[in-house]
């Protein structure tokens, strides 16, 4: 893969008629910032990508402010338009025409193919197909009973066994996860796991050693205490009790995990240390010092829960699809559109086959999924108490276009809703403004061999300083045509999901800082820290960066998290705390996306979307 390759002109959608200087010169340093982004459906899409955060800077700075009354009406009334086209947007529409079969249901989509943050990165490297996570990842394949998703899944026939490619060569007897996060604490035996040291706070270690918790730390140079602190958190022995008088949720919100690990379980910085990068990676992107502990709990992080319950087989049954969960988007798109992916409804031709662009938005569509479509405004046609109708903007090819509808759903991240809906009341308007969010950034990194992670006896490594904090092997699932090895001696994917929490800063200091970090860096700095990390961590047995390295996707998320700090969750005497506002009803718009549920997952999406798709379905009736 050579830079040639990197995609050219990505602001194309973003409009010349909104272009202003500063969006001539992003435009200039779109390929800088997006940098490669692989081949097939998702090769204009990595992330957000360039025009999508100018897009969306540009509602922030009330570009579109002007443009907004002269917006040119398009389509005939709707009975619902879904405001977002991730999994919360689509579960919200799925159920919509469930109900009513009849409805008229549009989708906007600021993204060039939907998915939200669902979506996945494709390379050819020597001849083989390798496919990766952009960002949501890791599931279950959901008891059939279990509210909404369980249902839906078999709706959407999704299968509820899967096949996993076999280690060959000198991947026989190494260990793999089949997702890319479970290694980290919950299931950490199912891998072999490289932890690399480099001091403090973990005195004079250095060097890679191999699965350390399951060797209860025998051999390392650690000073005792230390030990015993990391020991202690990892096992997750017991869950600790509130006072007695205190209810345990509101009790554990009123303090950040961090201060937890050391005033309720007794335990040192190294298991602070141990924490920083799961809270700061793996959901909410901050350090475990700003994260309220009850989102620790959600988490089911070491004192604050008891150990979670596995498999037969010693697992908790995570995995990912190759693409993380894109397969699931993908079936949802299937369903609301069937001519939009080709094939039939089987999940080798859902997961594999080709867009076809055209048939997401024509007008004979139940539900018409339209794309590159960034909202600017929501507002009820009138008192929001007797109004009929809702007016939505969005731009769209240059020109900012105007539909109405009889109930919307947004489907969007609160940091964006709360400029968007412009007759928003103030209670919502405070809500929202305490919510914060934090960026992540998710690298795959295509490697043309791997036997120096093979040699290190590793499927997966852990570091504390430098360019994040973990990355991957997975065990690939296979399906259809789709085949990769699974050989140290032929190409695959580590991936790296990295997030950028800063212990010792305030949590808006730390969220803004890290969103700094991630939209002004250029794809070629965050590919050097890249090499150079795997290169020191991995070095040891041979790796060469520059010669393993087939190539670098990046997937830019500034809002990847929700970030929930201390009392967030409960109010005074644990009342709901401000989430539970959002998810009431105002007028005709409901509000339906994972973060109103305290931690951003697939499940939440599908659980909030259909909420508030719930509540839009009482504006049709």
């Amino acid at each position: 893969m050579q830079r040639r390759d990197f995609v050219n002109g990505i602001l194309v959608g973003a409009g010349a008629a909104l272009i202003s200087p500063r969006r001539v010169r992003a435009q200039e340093g779109a390929a800088e910032f997006n940098g490669y982004a692989g081949v097939g459906d998702y090769s204009h899409s990595n992330g957000n990508t360039a025009a999508v955060v100018e897009a969306a800077h540009g509602l922030r700075s009330g570009r579109y402010e002007p443009l907004i009354p002269d917006a040119r009406p398009v389509d005939d009334l709707y009975d619902v338009v879904v405001v977002g086209g991730g999994i919360s947007g689509m579960s919200a529409a799925y159920a919509i025409v469930k109900a009513r079969p009849d409805a008229r249901v549009l989708i906007l989509e600021n993204h060039p193919v939907p998915g939200g943050e669902a979506k996945q990165n494709e390379f050819v490297v020597d001849g083989v197909r390798l496919i990766g996570p952009q960002a949501s990842n890791d599931t279950v394949v959901p008891d059939p009973t279990f509210p909404v998703v369980g249902p839906l899944w078999d709706e959407l026939n999704i299968p509820r066994q899967f096949e996993f490619v076999e280690p060959q060569g000198a991947a026989r007897g190494l260990r793999f996860a089949r997702d890319n996060f479970d290694p980290w604490y919950w299931d950490e035996p199912v891998a072999n796991i490289g932890w690399y040291f480099d001091g403090a706070p973990f005195g004079e270690l250095r060097g890679l050693h191999r699965d350390i918790f399951a060797n209860r730390l025998e051999g390392l140079a650690l000073p005792e205490p230390i030990k015993a602190d990391m020991l202690a958190w990892n096992d997750n022995a017991r869950r600790f009790e509130a006072p007695q008088g205190s209810a345990f949720d509101p009790w554990i919100d009123s303090m950040s995990y961090g201060a937890f690990i050391r005033d309720v379980m007794g335990l040192g910085p190294a298991a602070v240390r141990l924490a920083d990068a799961i809270t700061g990676t793996t959901s909410f992107g901050a350090s475990a010092d700003s994260i309220s502990a009850y989102g620790a709990k959600m988490l089911l992080l070491p004192g604050v829960t008891p150990p979670a319950p596995k498999r037969p087989d010693g697992s908790s049954g995570a995995f990912s699809f190759p693409g993380g969960n894109s397969a699931i988007a993908r079936h949802l798109v299937k369903a609301l559109v069937p001519g939009a992916i080709q094939g039939q409804r089987d999940f080798a031709d859902i997961a594999d086959a080709s867009f076809d662009t055209g048939a997401f938005d024509r007008p004979e569509n139940a539900v018409r999924i339209r794309l590159a479509s960034t909202a600017v405004a929501v507002q009820h046609d009138g008192d929001p108490t007797s109004a009929e109708r809702v007016r939505v903007v969005y731009a769209r090819n240059g020109q900012l276009e105007r539909v109405e509808a009889r109930a919307v759903v947004v489907s969007i991240g609160s940091w964006v809703a709360k400029h968007v809906v412009r007759d928003l009341p103030q209670q919502y308007r405070d809500a929202y403004d305490t919510f914060h969010q934090a960026p992540a950034l998710v690298a795959n990194v295509a490697l043309r061999q791997w036997r120096p992670l093979a040699k290190l006896g590793v499927t997966g490594a852990r570091w504390f300083d430098g360019y994040g904090f973990w990355g991957n092997v997975r065990q690939p699932m296979t399906y259809g045509s789709y085949r990769p090895p699974l050989d140290p001696d032929q190409p695959t994917l580590f991936t790296m999901y990295t997030g950028f929490p800063q212990p010792g800063l305030p949590l808006g200091e730390q969220t803004v800082a890290g969103r700094v970090k991630l939209l002004s860096t250029s794809y070629a700095t965050f590919e050097q820290e890249i090499k150079t990390q795997l290169q020191r961590v991995f070095g040891s047995a041979g790796f060469d960066a520059d010669r393993d390295i087939a190539g670098i996707i990046l997937n830019r998320w500034g809002h990847a998290y929700v970030t929930p700090s201390p009392g967030w969750y409960f109010g005074p005497n644990g009342t709901p705390g401000p989430r539970e506002i959002p998810r009431k009803a105002f007028g005709r718009i409901s509000f339906g996306h994972s973060e109103l549920l305290g931690r951003q997952n697939c499940t939440g999406a599908m659980l909030e979307g259909t909420r508030a798709a719930t509540q839009a379905l009482e504006s049709l009736s």
